[in-house]
């Protein structure tokens, strides 16, 4: 699994990496790679930059703007359910 944070190091940029890497510690992954893309072209090919921070799991972008629930990345990342996904 490749996780993507789209964002310049704002606040909520730098909160969403924090809930991803305690989820994955909590449970157990160790084959997800994770990437903060900082590049503005690059995440403008995704979204404006208004909406950072961004999460992209797998290539698809999966939360903009507001920082998802816990409960909603544990599952995306446990593979229970992935928006857009199917």
């Amino acid at each position: 699994m490749k996780i993507e944070i789209l964002g310049t190091g704002c606040y909520n940029c730098v909160k969403l990496e924090t809930l991803v890497n305690e989820i994955i510690a909590e449970l157990g992954k160790t084959d997800i790679e994770i990437t903060r893309v900082v590049d503005e072209k690059r995440i403008r090919h995704y979204m404006s930059l208004d909406q950072i921070p961004g999460l992209l799991i797998d290539g698809i972008l999966v939360s903009v703007r507001d920082l998802p629930a816990r409960e909603t990345v544990v599952e995306w990342l446990s593979g229970a359910s992935m928006p857009g996904a199917g």
